[in-house]
C-alpha cells in the first residue's frame, strides 16, 4: 500500500484519523461536510492542542476552527508551554496527547493549571493502557480514546469546555 493514498474511514459524516496519514487537502470535502452537521459543538474558546503527529495535529485544528474555536497548536509539551505563556485570551482547554516529547501530556496539565488556573484539560492516547497516566491531580480531566472521528472530537471538547471546574464546584 502506497502512504501517500489515503482512504479515510467514513461513516455518517464522521471520519477516523487514520493509521497510514496522507494529506489534508484529501480530506477537505469530509471536513467541511462533517464540520457542517456539527453545529451543536459549535464553540469561539480557545483550545491549545498538541498532538506531536503533524497530521493529526493538522486535521484536529482545522476541524476546531471550522466549529469556531480559537486554535493554538504545538507539537511538543514544550511549545505548548512557550505559546501558553504568551497566550491572550486565556486558554479555555488544554487537548493534549499523553505521549508527547519531553514530557507527558498529564505533566504538561498540571504546568498549564497553573499558567491558566480555569483551564479544562482532555488528555488523547491510543494506548488504553495508558488512562491512569491521564489522571491529572486537580481532578480536572477527561479522556478521548484514539482512533476517534471529527464528531467524537467536537462532542468530547464541548463536553469538556461545559464541565464544571473542580474550583467552581468546591465554591459551590
Amino acid at each position: 500500500m502506497n502512504p501517500e493514498i489515503h482512504d479515510p474511514l467514513i461513516s455518517e459524516n464522521e471520519v477516523e484519523f487514520p493509521s497510514v496519514f496522507g494529506s489534508i487537502e484529501s480530506l477537505e470535502p469530509i471536513l467541511c461536510g462533517a464540520c457542517a452537521n456539527a453545529a451543536q459543538h459549535n464553540g469561539s474558546e480557545t483550545i491549545l492542542f498538541v498532538e506531536d503527529e503533524t497530521f493529526v495535529r493538522s486535521v484536529a485544528a482545522e476541524v476546531l476552527e471550522s466549529a469556531g474555536y480559537r486554535v493554538i497548536v504545538a507539537g511538543s509539551a514544550a511549545e505548548a508551554l512557550q505559546a501558553s505563556r504568551n497566550c491572550s485570551p486565556p486558554i479555555d482547554l488544554l487537548v493534549a496527547d499523553v505521549v508527547l516529547p519531553g514530557m507527558n501530556g498529564r505533566k504538561l496539565a498540571e504546568h498549564l493549571e497553573a499558567l491558566h488556573p480555569s483551564a479544562r484539560i482532555l488528555l488523547i492516547s491510543g494506548y488504553p493502557e495508558q488512562l491512569a497516566l491521564c489522571e491529572v491531580s486537580s481532578g480536572n480531566g477527561k479522556f478521548l480514546a484514539k482512533p476517534f472521528s471529527i464528531h467524537s472530537l467536537l462532542r468530547a471538547v464541548r463536553d469538556a469546555l461545559d464541565q464544571a471546574h473542580p474550583c467552581a464546584r468546591a465554591q459551590a
